[in-house]
C-alpha cells in the first residue's frame, strides 16, 4: 500500500526540485507556496534561505515558516506545503498559516487533500488549533478540498495584486476532519 508523508527538504532533492519547479513553471500559474518561487537556481542558497525561514532567522518583519514536500513510499515529490508559524497583519488578509501546491501533473488526484489534512497535523502539533486557509476564489479544487476539512467561509477580500481571496477557518482540535 503507498504511503504519503511530509518532509522538510534536503540535500537529496536538488535534482527533484530542479525539475518541479521547471516543469511548474513551464505550466504556468501560480507556484505555491510561495517559497517554492524563491528556488531560482542556485539550490545550497535556496536551502539556507529555507532554513532562516523556519528557524526565524535574517527575515526581517516575513512571518516564520517551515517548507514540507508531501512524498510518497517512492520518495516522489508530489507537491508542497508551507507552514506559517502565527499571523501577522499581511497573511491575516491573504495567505493564512497553510500555503500550500500541488504539482501540476500530480492534480486531481487527491493529493490535495491528503497534504491539507497532513499540514493540519502538523499544526496541532504547534498548538495552533485555529487555522486560517484562504485561496483564490476562482480556485474551485481549493475550495472543495478547504471545505472537505470543514473549512468556514469567513469573507472574501482582496490580495496585494487586486485578486479576490476566499478566506476559511478551520478548527484543529479535532485535526480538521
Amino acid at each position: 500500500m503507498e504511503e504519503y508523508y511530509l518532509e522538510k527538504p534536503c540535500n537529496t532533492d536538488e535534482e527533484a526540485v530542479r525539475l518541479l519547479t521547471d516543469k511548474w513553471r513551464l505550466f504556468g500559474g501560480r507556484m505555491n507556496p510561495g517559497l517554492l518561487r524563491q528556488f531560482t537556481g542556485n539550490y545550497t542558497e535556496w536551502m539556507e534561505y529555507i532554513d532562516d525561514q523556519s528557524a526565524g532567522r535574517n527575515i526581517g518583519d516575513e512571518v516564520q515558516q517551515t517548507l514540507f514536500f508531501l512524498k510518497n513510499s517512492n520518495g516522489t515529490i508530489l507537491g508542497a506545503v508551507s507552514l506559517r508559524h502565527f499571523l501577522n497583519h499581511t497573511n491575516i488578509v491573504d495567505g493564512g498559516h497553510i500555503g500550500y501546491g500541488i504539482c501540476p501533473e500530480y492534480r486531481g488526484n487527491g493529493y490535495g487533500s491528503l497534504i491539507l489534512s497532513l499540514a493540519l497535523k502538523k499544526l496541532k502539533e504547534m498548538g495552533i488549533t485555529k487555522v486560517l486557509v484562504t485561496c483564490d476564489s476562482d480556485n474551485i479544487p481549493s475550495q472543495r478540498v478547504i471545505l472537505h476539512h470543514n473549512g468556514v467561509l469567513e469573507n472574501q477580500t482582496l490580495d496585494e495584486d487586486g485578486i479576490e481571496i476566499n478566506r476559511y477557518w478551520i478548527d484543529n482540535i479535532a485535526g480538521g476532519l
